[in-house]
């Protein structure tokens, strides 16, 4: 069902054929529902923290883990030179090595006759559909809830197939239900850069997408309801007033490559790529660390192996405190769950349940983020003791100080100090 919800603005009484607005009255909630629903939430709450503790807990292992491993293949990396063949010395190591790629066959659409050497080509295929919007109000009416819910249609194209029978209003709003065109993809069996051949792995690394323009592919088959429009081919009546079934096609590719055989391409330019894996003969795969991760690397661009471990450790830090923040917001919120009992009793107290519930989100935002940084010290303690400890003895400095340091150096009282707590002594 494609539906998108939200609160709406003001009230939209338009009723036609692409908007339609319903009505409907509910019992305002008492409090004993309104208490059976927070314990509800109060349990799930418990559930939210259980589990954000252990992806603190183990996040910061996984962190030092794959900092471990990358220091390890940047120091056990060996260098090629560009054009160096896959020396027999190499073999099983981890190396480092930059090129263009390169192709021997070109990766092809059979059905449209839609070629080019590249190591990833992708028909896309996008259907013009009807989908449903839905916007909710609800406001108290005479004791109870008045709710209106707004259903809107508008036509977009979808790659998917949007399910026009759970529409509320699916007698005027109908999706075919198929594409006249599927979606297909096809990957070059072979990619080489020099004399090394890539893996899979390495090739699924490959991001920036191109996008094929149908007037400049030779050979190009297209049968008597299609036509080229706007850089994709269309299969309509009227390319100037789209329906809905009807469908656009376009093309896109991902790392273009020169022809391994001599011929020219000029279709592209070929993708030169930076490149990190364990090499096996002449080919390429994943390089197992001690340390525990995989390495296999591929980058768009010449870069240094010291700039792709770099962009690797930052990767890994900027990983490392998204995981945290995740962490903490499902304990942030399973906490407001569990005190949400307290704060259906305070709702019923005017203005002043307003301060005290303000109050306990702070109260809950606080202990949050107590308990986060607990259970990352707690990860610390386990996956770098060390350093955890020499934190904590940091932290701890200011409160054992008194007691370590030798008499001489305390500061001294004043005599009239002393005689005063003589006196009050004696009194």
């Amino acid at each position: 069902m494609h539906r998108t919800s939200g609160m709406s603005g003001p009230n939209v009484w338009s009723s036609g054929p692409d908007r339609v607005t319903r009505v409907s009255y509910h019992r305002k909630p008492g409090f004993l529902e309104r208490a059976g629903n927070t314990v509800c939430g109060a349990v799930f709450g418990i559930v939210l923290i259980a589990a954000a503790c252990p992806i603190m807990f183990f996040n910061e292992g996984r962190a030092v883990q794959t900092a471990r491993s990358l220091d390890e293949g940047l120091e056990a990396c060996v260098n090629l030179r560009r054009g160096d063949p896959p020396f027999e010395s190499n073999n099983q190591k981890l190396v480092h090595f930059t090129g263009e790629l390169a192709t021997r066959t070109p990766v092809i659409d059979s059905k449209f006759g839609v070629s080019i050497h590249a190591a990833h080509l992708e028909r896309r295929v996008e259907m013009l559909q009807w989908v449903e919007h839905t916007q909710t109000r609800e406001y108290e009416d005479q004791g109870g809830v008045r709710r209106e819910t707004t259903y809107s249609y508008s036509r977009e194209w979808r790659s998917d197939l949007v399910q026009s029978n759970s529409f509320e209003e699916s007698l005027r709003h109908r999706n075919p239900t198929m594409m006249a065109v599927s979606s297909s993809t096809s990957d070059n069996s072979l990619v080489r850069v020099g004399d090394f051949s890539l893996s899979h792995g390495l090739l699924g690394k490959l991001v920036t997408e191109h996008t094929i323009e149908p007037s400049l592919v030779k050979g190009l088959r297209l049968d008597s309801k299609q036509q080229i429009w706007d850089n994709y081919v269309v299969q309509a009546l009227n390319p100037r007033d789209f329906q809905v079934g009807d469908v656009r096609i376009r093309w896109v590719y991902k790392g273009c490559s020169q022809n391994s055989a001599g011929e020219q391409n000029d279709q592209c330019s070929p993708l030169s790529v930076s490149v990190i894996a364990q090499q096996r003969g002449s080919t390429t795969g994943p390089y197992q660390t001690r340390a525990g991760d995989v390495l296999e690397l591929l980058y768009e661009g010449i870069l240094t192996a010291e700039a792709m471990f770099e962009e690797e450790q930052s990767s890994n830090t900027a990983l490392t405190w998204v995981l945290r923040g995740l962490g903490f917001f499902m304990v942030f919120i399973g906490l407001n769950l569990i005190t949400s009992i307290v704060t259906n009793i305070t709702s019923y107290i005017p203005l002043l349940g307003s301060l005290i519930n303000f109050g306990i989100m702070l109260l809950n935002f606080s202990l949050a983020l107590t308990i986060s940084l607990l259970v990352i010290a707690l990860g610390w303690l386990r996956y770098r003791p060390m350093l955890a400890m020499t934190l904590l003895a940091i932290g701890m400095l200011p409160y054992l100080l008194p007691y370590v340091m030798p008499e001489s150096a305390k500061p001294r009282r004043s005599r009239a100090a002393h005689e005063d707590d003589d006196s009050a002594h004696d009194e």
